[in-house]
């Protein structure tokens, strides 16, 4: 399995903000979350079949997609917790 950059990019700024004792912990926490559901769901989102229940598969996808849409915004989100806690 390939490790997305979600993911490393959430745990580095969890990490930094654990180590140095920072606020608001549970942003990082959130988008490693949605990192890791981004990875086990890329393949079946991107394809484009759908299965016997075509409305709750549908339903699902769109649902994993924000997920994942979420958490490739998040990355910008972690540069930006990242420069207010050291920078400012």
């Amino acid at each position: 399995m390939k490790i997305n950059s979600i993911i490393l990019i959430a745990l580095l700024t969890l990490f930094l903000g654990f180590f140095f004792n920072q606020h608001y912990l549970w942003i990082p926490l959130s988008i490693l979350v949605a990192g890791f559901v981004q990875l086990f769901t890329r393949h079946w989102v991107a394809s484009d079949e759908l299965g016997m229940w075509i409305k709750t598969s549908a339903l699902l996808k769109f649902l994993f997609a924000s997920i994942s849409f979420l958490g490739m915004l998040g990355q910008v989100v972690c540069a930006g917790l990242i420069f207010w806690w050291f920078i400012l």
